[in-house]
């Protein structure tokens, strides 16, 4: 998106703000205001997506779909400074969630892309996911399962994207979404918010408003933190129930 409309953008002064949904505003947030008060030297961020509430049929079908054929795709890191690829959850870490250690497994996240720009002195930046505590310590050879026979799990586990449409808003209003931040394995920024659909049309909305009254801090195709300011973006987030907790 960049290297095609980013001039174009700047031109006419219009900001493209890629992925603005709970994937990936709470992970960018929440490493932003870790990375922050990590200081100018800050070298690495952990990043970790969970949930609250039962999960069971609180997915819908795009993202079960996502979730199935995922973990035959590589996911990118941050690391030495460049991006790299590595076999999704083929890394486990556990993460302080509310006073107890949740691990997650590795996978893909915009925070990569985003916010070593924000921060120069990041070498490395990883996400995870920690939606199922239990499979996460299984992950790694499942991963390797899947990067082996991918194809076949696949067509084996169609059934698991099931039929369309997502939870509805009572469903939705029996889980939360969270996320922590981790900077150079110090205590981390733990972010806690509503359910992961409605933070994600909330946001989108907020977006849309705040870029239509006021325009674009920084316009081109930008991260969330040049399109409306770091402080801007807390408080919007803020707003729609995503707000800082104790870890």
């Amino acid at each position: 998106m960049r290297a095609r409309h980013h001039e174009r953008a700047v031109e006419t002064g219009a900001a493209m703000v890629p992925a603005f949904g709970y994937d990936y505003v709470p992970g960018i947030l929440a490493g932003a205001l870790a990375a922050r008060e990590a200081g100018d030297g800050v070298r690495s961020l952990e990043i970790g997506y969970f949930a609250t509430g039962p999960l069971y049929r609180g997915f819908s079908q795009g993202t079960r779909t996502t979730m199935r054929d995922g973990l035959a795709l590589p996911s990118l890191r941050w690391r030495g400074r460049r991006l790299v690829e590595e076999r999704t959850g083929s890394r486990v870490r556990a993460f302080p969630v509310r006073g107890r250690t949740k691990p997650a497994f590795l996978v893909s996240g915009t925070e990569v892309l985003f916010l070593p720009g924000s921060f120069p002195s990041l070498d490395e930046v990883t996400v995870y996911n920690g939606w199922f505590p239990a499979l996460s310590r299984a992950m790694p050879a499942v991963s390797a399962l899947a990067a082996v026979a991918g194809p076949l799990m696949r067509a084996a586990s169609g059934p698991m994207a099931g039929p369309p449409g997502g939870p509805d808003a009572a469903a939705r209003a029996k889980t939360g979404a969270q996320v922590v931040a981790v900077a150079d394995s110090r205590a981390g920024v733990r972010l806690a918010g509503p359910n992961a659909y409605t933070l994600t049309g909330d946001l989108l909305a907020w977006a849309a408003i705040r870029l239509s009254v006021d325009g674009p801090a920084t316009p081109g195709v930008v991260r969330p933190m040049d399109a409306f300011g770091m402080e801007p973006l807390r408080a919007g987030c803020a707003e729609l129930g995503l707000v800082r907790q104790e870890s």
